[in-house]
Formats: structure tokens, C-alpha cells, sequence
């Protein structure tokens, strides 16, 4: 995919209200097992995305949570999408989403792909923590589950930096990783928060960077550095301009390649960094817009 090398990223983790294409009833899942595209996991190629599937019978009410590990009939799955091809199984991935946008309460699943669309982090969180976070590689047909390794890495890096606070309330405090990236070819980072719930402080908010290491089921943390709680413009806006690339044909992906360069030499003109920061906020609200549609329309076929 040909995104120019400038264009800019973007604020506030990605939250779009996708739902869950069935292939067949669209009301709840039914008796036999279903497979249910999760549009807004998709590759920025547009070969491959998330999807979900559960066995029995269930309505809404009835649907288990994300977290419940004991025979859950919820799976999920890396699918090439024009095929429906499952190409990977997500072991201990329980995330759902129904037709219409039900999905379980103060859960929600975030993900990444690099760039080239050949790996891919998942992310699940539930209300006050993460609670698995998957490193994919659809090339190798790899998948390892590194959230113990994230927790370690962000352990450390708390009691090295903060001591006796840390210690003092670490049985306490909650984890949550969010906003994952691709930096560079086997490196991605993820930002770290840890709190206790319903409490302001301590509060601690980091900026962590991971080399992949033995194919993949390892990583390496390789730097840490404390940040602010929401992500930079630029980075939203490049999450968003994936996500419409992916869900776009061929023509249009061409198309919005164009549309980005003519936009990115207007925004380059503008002098002030107060209009083009408010510049910015507007494309990637217009993006936001444009994948809403793409995906309502996707939910209907």
C-alpha cells in the first residue's frame, strides 16, 4: 500500500462502533456455528480481518463474557475476507459483536496491523484491565499470546522508576496496555497505564517499546517512556486511514492514496499549528464518517 511517508497519525485511541457481518441471520447467532466479520479489525491491504463465531444457540442476554474461560462457545479467528478462510484460530479469544452492535459490557478488543499487513496485535480489555493481548503473523501462521510478557516488562519498569511507591500499592494496581503500533519490522509499541481503579492516584502512564524476539513468541522490552493519555493526531489519523483503506476496492484504494497526497500538501501549507492541528482533527473526523458508512453498508449485504 502506497501511504506517503509524511502522513500524519492521530489522537484518541480509535473507537468506531462497528458491528459483526453474519453470513446468514443477522438477529443473534444461531444453532450452528456462524462466522461474523469484525469490520473494523481490518487489514489496511483488505485481505484479512478478525471475526467471531460461537456454537448453540444464544440471544443477547445470553451471550457469555470476554473473560469467561470455562467452555466458552465463543471463538475467534484471523479470516482472509473475501474468502471467509479462517486462517488462524485466536486460543482463549472470546471477543463477540452482534449485528446491530451489541457486545459485551465494559469489554472491547483493539488491533493493529503493520503496515505491509502481515502482523497483527489484538488487544482485549475489559473495564479496569487487559486481559490478553496476541501477537499475529498471518505469513508464518503464528500467533502467541505476550500480555504476561507486557505485564513483566511494565512491572519492572514502575519499580525502577518509581520505588517504594510502586511497591507500596503494586497489589493493587490495574494494567491496561491500549493504542498498539507497528514501529519498524519487529518492533511495535503499546501505550501502559496502571491505577487503581476509582482512585486518582497513583496513576502511572507509559509509552512502551518491544522487539519481537524467537519468531515472534517472545518480546523484549526497549525502551519505556512516560506519556500523556491520549495518542498523538498524526498516529489517529494514520489508524483511520488504514481501517478505510482496508474496507475500499482496489480502484478506490488507489483512489484515497491521491486524495491523501492533495491533502497532505494543503495541510503542509498551513502555517499556523493551531488551524492545522483543528486541519487535522477535521480529516480524521471525515475518515471516521467515511468507515461508518462503508461499514453500515458492509452489515446490510
Amino acid at each position: 500500500m502506497n501511504i506517503p511517508t509524511s502522513l500524519p497519525g492521530l489522537p484518541l485511541r480509535l473507537a468506531l462502533v462497528a458491528a459483526v457481518l453474519s453470513v446468514g441471520i443477522l438477529s443473534g447467532f444461531a444453532a450452528e456455528s456462524k462466522l461474523y466479520v469484525l469490520w473494523d479489525t481490518i487489514s489496511p491491504d483488505g485481505n484479512y480481518a478478525m471475526a467471531c463465531s460461537t456454537t448453540g444457540a444464544a440471544t443477547l442476554d445470553e451471550m457469555p463474557l470476554p473473560d469467561e474461560t470455562e467452555e466458552n462457545p465463543v471463538s475467534n479467528y484471523v479470516i482472509q475476507v473475501a474468502s471467509r478462510k479462517i486462517v488462524l484460530t485466536i486460543p482463549g479469544g472470546h471477543y463477540w459483536r452482534l449485528y446491530g452492535g451489541g457486545q459485551p459490557n465494559h469489554f472491547s478488543l483493539e488491533t493493529v496491523w503493520s503496515e505491509n499487513s502481515r502482523s497483527m496485535l489484538a488487544i482485549y480489555d475489559s473495564r479496569w484491565s487487559t486481559i490478553a493481548v496476541f501477537l499475529v503473523d498471518v505469513s508464518s501462521l503464528r500467533v502467541a499470546g505476550i500480555e504476561n510478557q507486557l505485564r513483566m516488562a511494565f512491572s519492572r519498569t514502575l519499580k525502577s522508576a518509581h520505588g517504594t511507591v510502586y511497591i507500596r500499592h503494586k497489589d493493587s494496581l490495574e494494567m491496561m496496555f491500549g493504542w498498539p503500533w507497528f514501529v519498524g519490522p519487529g518492533r511495535f509499541s503499546v501505550w501502559a497505564n496502571a491505577e487503581i481503579p476509582k482512585q486518582d492516584d497513583p496513576e502511572f502512564t507509559y509509552e512502551l517499546y518491544f522487539q519481537t524476539e524467537n519468531n515472534g513468541t517472545n518480546v523484549a522490552l526497549v525502551k519505556a517512556e512516560p506519556t500523556s493519555e491520549e495518542e498523538s493526531a498524526d498516529r489517529s489519523l494514520n489508524r483511520i486511514y488504514r481501517t478505510l483503506h482496508g474496507l475500499l476496492s482496489s480502484d478506490d484504494q488507489n483512489a484515497l492514496v491521491e486524495e491523501e497526497r492533495a491533502w497532505l500538501l494543503k495541510r503542509d501549507a498551513i502555517k499556523s499549528q493551531e488551524e492545522k492541528q483543528a486541519f487535522v482533527q477535521a480529516r480524521i473526523d471525515e475518515l471516521k464518517v467515511r468507515v461508518g458508512n462503508i461499514v453500515e453498508e458492509k452489515e446490510k449485504q
